[in-house]
């Protein structure tokens, strides 16, 4: 059984900061919180997904991602945007090319580079999933009111937004 989420009164400081007007975090809840979102959607299984869906693991389903988002990159452009060591990477990179969901082509400028591009069926498992995560998401909040739901993708994306602009976020590499 799950076990709801309770925020304690000690979670939020309400002292105001000069600078913001607003509250502070001043315990480890958030971030264990945030950890826990991150580890249970990881642990989202679908058993009636196609096989090649199947078959991608986490790791698999971000640099699909990626590779949609930003086009061809280079192995060492997506092990920065991922903040992975490339040899890790290209580990992961050798199973979704040996599955046919990713390929690689010569550089244009750099022959002795390669670029690795989402090919067809990679798209096809990448929307496979994102709708199969959509979908899980929606049937959580869908008792949720109408307002929660909208602030928690306002609060979402302000955090989001703020931890990649404290981050030093590049929206390219």
């Amino acid at each position: 059984m799950l076990e709801e989420a309770s925020i304690s009164n000690s979670m939020i400081d309400h002292a105001s900061s000069p600078e913001t007007g607003g509250s502070r975090v001043d315990s480890p809840e958030l971030e264990h919180l945030l950890f826990r979102l991150g580890r249970a959607l990881r642990k989202i299984t679908y058993p009636h997904c196609s096989k090649e869906a199947s078959a991608i693991d986490g790791a698999g389903y971000w640099q699909l991602a990626l590779l949609d988002e930003h086009g061809p990159l280079r192995p060492s452009d997506l092990a920065g945007i991922l903040s992975l060591d490339i040899s890790t990477v290209s580990r992961q990179l050798k199973q979704l090319e040996a599955n046919g969901l990713v390929t690689r082509k010569v550089h244009e400028q750099d022959a002795r580079a390669y670029l690795i591009i989402i090919s067809p069926a990679g798209k096809r498992v990448l929307d496979e999933v994102v709708k199969l995560r959509q979908q899980t998401i929606a049937e959580v909040v869908a008792h949720w009111p109408k307002s929660e739901v909208q602030a928690l993708l306002r609060l979402v994306e302000k955090l989001t937004f703020g931890i990649e602009k404290k981050a030093g976020h590049k929206s390219q590499p």
